[in-house]
């Protein structure tokens, strides 16, 4: 991909991570400088609109048009750029999963601090007057947390059943060389965004989100630019959500980042 070749990623921090139940070297990147409409985003052309989730008693929905197609396009080079250079591998930084849940390639990465202060805010603006204002007792945070985690799914892959977890507002450190927590902030929801569709020739790979009874469920259907949002965390409102299988020789690409919930009181040092 001609793109991917012009991004010069570089690793952040080593850590250890775990995946089909091993433990193996697997690091964080950062982007020092972003493709250029990453880099200067501007206001979709259209008012964005969101649509819950028929879910009863679970919060979900999707906003479609987050991303425009050379947005998208953008991203995904991000991430072959660091698939170039990890391997293409399996290994999800930090994470650790339970044998055969998980079945994707991986590129987590954080924006060098100039890089996310183009690229956040105006993707931030495009639909925060869509999402809770407050959650869980805590207001909207100001930010999102700048963590982006991509995958990658070839013939095969998925992500089975589950739930994910909080996370603390993050994001690269001043220095270029490791990785600040926000304290005082954490995440309240995921938020997908679909790089491709099927009009890029991938087949499955829908995003299935069950409700509170944990038998009935929607199928997300991959849009590229559309974005899915939902609850997450330890607490029994958490939305169950799995991958479904991709089939055929193109891939998927996702990107997850967080909405952020609390009130910033200062930082430290999270990865180093």
């Amino acid at each position: 991909m001609h793109l991917a070749a012009a991004i010069k990623p570089r690793e952040l921090v080593e850590v250890t991570s775990g995946n089909y139940g091993e433990s193996d070297r697997s690091a964080f990147y950062t982007i020092d400088e972003l493709p250029p409409v990453l880099a200067a985003m501007t206001p979709p052309e259209q008012p964005l609109e969101r649509i819950d989730l028929n879910l009863p008693g679970r919060l979900a929905f999707i906003i479609d048009g987050v991303l425009s197609e050379d947005e998208a396009d953008a991203m995904v080079a991000c991430a072959e750029s660091i698939y170039d250079l990890n391997g293409h591998s399996r290994m999800a930084p930090g994470i650790q999963t339970p044998p055969g849940m998980r079945l994707n390639m991986a590129a987590h990465w954080y924006p060098s601090r100039a890089a996310a202060s183009k690229l956040f805010p105006p993707l931030f603006e495009r639909f925060r007057h869509l999402v809770p204002q407050k959650l869980g007792g805590m207001p909207l945070h100001e930010a999102l947390s700048e963590k982006i985690a991509q995958f990658k799914y070839g013939d095969g892959d998925r992500f089975s059943r589950h739930t994910d977890g909080h996370f603390p507002g993050q994001g690269s450190n001043e220095g270029g060389d490791g990785v600040d927590e926000w304290l005082g902030v954490r995440s309240g929801m995921s938020i997908l965004l679909y790089l491709n569709d099927e009009d890029d020739g991938f087949v499955g790979g829908e995003t299935r989100v069950w409700g509170a009874d944990g038998q009935h469920f929607v199928d997300v259907k991959p849009r590229k630019g559309r974005a899915l949002f939902f609850r997450h965390g330890y607490g029994p409102d958490s939305v169950m959500h799995a991958g479904l299988p991709v089939s055929g020789g193109v891939p998927k690409y996702i990107a997850r980042i967080n909405l952020a919930y609390g009130e910033r009181h200062g930082t430290e040092p999270l990865y180093a």
